[in-house]
């Protein structure tokens, strides 16, 4: 492993488990905004529209903050307000100082992937936190990192013995079946160990939550080096040495963070996962 990330984790990690798990929510959610959702944003927006446009590089950062800051509250008709008002804006932008019209479509519909990515996703983050706050006290949130982070150790151990059958060679060319199977494994086991440890969740609810963030957690770690490679870029930003961009450490986690929040706080309310819970 490279020197650079072994250095890289020691020093921050117990740092980053501090501010996710103990430090006041108001540290996270600047950290969250002015890193998550404004330094990915800019990442993000690197990737939609390349180096050289610089105006919409920002302009999709900022949307990426907002629509942060609106999905945060975890009220739905706030974020879908907020979302509705990037989307008004994103396309008035992109009509009125943009010259050729025949581009209009394609820029509003990056400034919203923007906005969306990480921006809305980031917002989970934030909303989990808030949900922990107020109803539970638990470490929700240091729970789902602790899913994901589990199914990225399980992947790269069980990869690196194991590996043999590529799983997406033309996205991710190291990644093999061997691998996310021992990433799902993990994930599932320490689902079980949090649903049967912890206040929140059931056996049968943790089991099932490490079943469908051992699903969705490569997926999003994917998508994201879909993007890069299509970008034709190694990595999303240089932020950290040896780790990348700040897309590059979240990816995964923010992509998990809406389903992580809506299935704490619908489970038991939401007739589905009622269902889910009874099959399980």
């Amino acid at each position: 492993m490279d020197k650079k990330k072994i250095i890289a984790a020691v020093v921050l990690l117990p740092i980053f488990i501090w501010l996710i798990g103990w430090a006041p929510i108001w540290l996270l959610k600047v950290i969250v905004l002015v890193l998550g959702a404004g330094l990915g944003g800019w990442e993000s927006a690197r990737l939609a529209f390349g180096e050289n446009e610089q105006k919409y590089r920002r302009v999709g950062a900022l949307f990426s903050v907002f629509l942060c800051y609106f999905v945060a509250s975890g009220n739905g008709a706030v974020a879908l307000a907020g979302l509705a008002f990037v989307f008004m804006v994103a396309f008035t932008v992109s009509t009125v100082f943009l010259p050729d019209l025949s581009l209009t479509l394609a820029r509003a519909a990056k400034l919203m992937f923007v906005a969306i990515y990480p921006g809305l996703l980031c917002g989970y983050l934030l909303a989990t936190k808030e949900y922990e706050v107020c109803e539970h006290g638990s470490k929700l949130l240091l729970m789902l990192f602790a899913l994901v982070w589990i199914n990225d150790a399980g992947a790269y151990f069980a990869g690196k013995s194991l590996g043999k059958r590529k799983f997406a060679p033309v996205i991710s060319p190291n990644k093999t079946w061997e691998g996310a199977i021992g990433g799902f494994l993990a994930t599932v086991i320490l689902g079980m160990f949090i649903g049967g440890y912890s206040s929140i969740f059931t056996f049968r609810q943790g089991l099932f939550l490490g079943v469908l963030l051992g699903v969705i957690a490569p997926i999003g770690d994917l998508l994201e080096s879909a993007i890069k490679r299509g970008a034709g870029v190694k990595d999303s930003g240089t932020l950290l040495p040896g780790h990348g961009g700040v897309l590059d450490r979240i990816d995964s986690v923010i992509f998990c963070a809406p389903v992580f929040y809506f299935y704490v706080f619908h489970m038991q309310h939401a007739p589905i996962l009622r269902m889910l819970n009874d099959v399980w």
